[in-house]
């Protein structure tokens, strides 16, 4: 059987997209199989779904107006959720392909370099367990690719448009995507002929349409800075001593390690399956090969120095993501320099690849049956719907409305009742307040300690539009149990129920 698989990749290497499109389609449904318990990304996406915003938060709004199309079309679900981000993650391994097309000579190297983007630990393992935004960085980023090799390659002014375009989307999908294009130009400078594309009178248009398509978000910046950057610094600054030469030294360690972290298995991989051209690979090179390395080095450096320049303490993987998703590009540039033998590559590196990246899948399904064997509780074991259940069931109905100060619950039980607007203290209503709660009564619902109180947050809430607690005004706890733990643990939820408001007088 495995001969047979092998000689039929060897002759249709093109049948990798399919069996990559299989392997996030197969991602899609682990997911909804998994837990009905969001992650925090994916909690925020299920809350930020009621409205559509020029900005959201420290992340730009591109991929919660996607996923605000989806559930609008599609409805709210686990499925549409994990729909768009594995949607993205194939989209990005097929422009990636295209990429790999423009400047590859051997015909089979394509589909390596769409196989290596697999091997990428931000696009098979954190994007499985929870990312969103970087997720859409990296469509953009392979988007981009495509559009900046097909310039460099056959230019014209409908490319530099499209590059255009793709560098405006891709910054508002997440911010550090700016220091890709800026890479670009300082790799493209090395070299004579793609100096007199950077110079071509075309870049003008190409600038303005994505100026045209940034200002919007960039102008909602400006009026909201320190809901655009504040998180995002604090993050930089996770573990900081307040030591500043101790914290940047920590900060540069940091980008190291997640340099290594996310490359070291797509280097594993391209070794085992191509250990015999390993010498010869490492020492050819073409002009792809200068531009992409430098874009490679050219984005590190950039991060090096925005962590200084920020005092950084801390750089994480997925936030070098897009600029280590270049490497597969530059190892298959650099055997395609080589001008070996390749008709066993894809045939060679498919299999083991694509049974690893699965397995992995597989795993993190099965761990959240393993995990309560153990007492050990995620995210996905806090059970959300058992507890919105036994309120409905002590009510005999929904509540009109619910009031959280806590962005899982908040995601979580929009999930549960999507036709209930969630609304979170200091953050964009959905709905007027004042409106619901003459709908019915509304639910206020928190984690709970023994004993905790009514959040000060939501307390705040009711008394600047008026509303009250119902009759005995008393919090309440309900501990429910842990998903797949058969009763052994529980989580506590706190709540209460907010009094109807009298309808206004005509």
């Amino acid at each position: 059987m495995s001969t047979r698989i092998h000689k039929f990749l060897v002759r249709r290497p093109d049948i990798v997209i399919w069996l990559v499109l299989g392997y996030f389609v197969l991602c899609v449904l682990l997911r909804v199989i998994r837990s009905d318990s969001l992650q925090n990304d994916e909690a925020e996406q299920a809350f930020q779904a009621q409205m559509l915003l020029l900005g959201y938060g420290r992340q730009p709004p591109l991929y919660n107006w996607l996923q605000y199309g989806v559930v609008h079309v599609f409805g709210l679900s686990v499925a549409t959720i994990s729909l768009l981000k594995n949607g993205l993650l194939f989209l990005c391994c097929l422009f990636y392909l295209v990429a790999a097309r423009i400047v590859v000579r051997d015909r089979r190297l394509p589909f390596v370099a769409m196989l290596g983007v697999l091997a990428v630990p931000s696009v098979t393992v954190l994007a499985q367990r929870d990312l969103t935004h970087a997720v859409g960085t990296l469509c953009l980023v392979s988007l981009f690719l495509c559009a900046q090799l097909s310039v460099l390659k056959r230019p014209g002014l409908f490319g530099y448009l499209a590059l255009g375009v793709t560098v405006g989307f891709g910054i508002i999908t997440k911010y550090n995507f700016v220091i890709l294009p800026v890479a670009a130009i300082l790799a493209m400078l090395t070299d004579a002929q793609f100096r007199r594309r950077l110079f071509d009178w075309r870049v003008i248009p190409a600038v303005l349409i994505a100026i045209a398509i940034v200002t919007p978000h960039l102008v909602w910046v400006l009026y909201h800075l320190d809901l655009a950057t504040t998180g995002t610094v604090q993050a930089m600054h996770d573990g900081a001593s307040g030591n500043a030469a101790k914290d940047t030294m920590r900060g540069l360690i940091s980008i190291l390690e997640s340099t290594l972290a996310g490359s070291i298995p797509v280097l594993a991989v391209f070794a085992l399956v191509f250990y015999r051209d390993i010498g010869a690979a490492f020492r050819a090179q073409s002009r792809w090969t200068r531009l992409i390395g430098g874009m490679i080095i050219a984005s590190l450096v950039l991060v090096a120095l925005i962590g200084i320049g920020f005092g950084a303490s801390s750089i994480r993987q997925k936030w070098l993501s897009p600029f280590l998703l270049l490497l597969p590009l530059y190892l298959v540039l650099k055997l395609d320099a080589i001008e070996g033998d390749m008709r066993q590559s894809v045939a060679r590196m498919a299999p083991p690849l694509l049974g690893i990246v699965t397995a992995f899948s597989l795993y993190l399904a099965l761990s959240n049956l393993i995990g309560p064997l153990i007492g050990d509780y995620g995210k996905e074991h806090i059970p959300y719907r058992s507890f919105v259940e036994q309120v409905v069931k002590e009510r005999g109905e929904r509540p009109a409305y619910v009031i959280t100060d806590d962005l899982m619950l908040a995601g979580n039980l929009r999930l549960q009742w999507p036709d209930v607007p969630v609304i979170m203290p200091d953050t964009p209503l959905p709905v007027s307040l004042e409106a619901a709660a003459q709908i019915g009564s509304g639910l206020i619902a928190w984690p709970a300690k023994a004993g905790e109180p009514l959040p000060v947050s939501a307390a705040a809430l009711l008394a600047a539009h008026g509303l009250i607690l119902e009759a005995n005004g008393n919090a309440r706890q309900m501990a429910v149990p842990y998903l797949f733990s058969r009763g052994r643990a529980t989580f506590p939820f706190g709540y209460a129920f907010v009094k109807q408001a009298p309808l206004p007088v005509r």
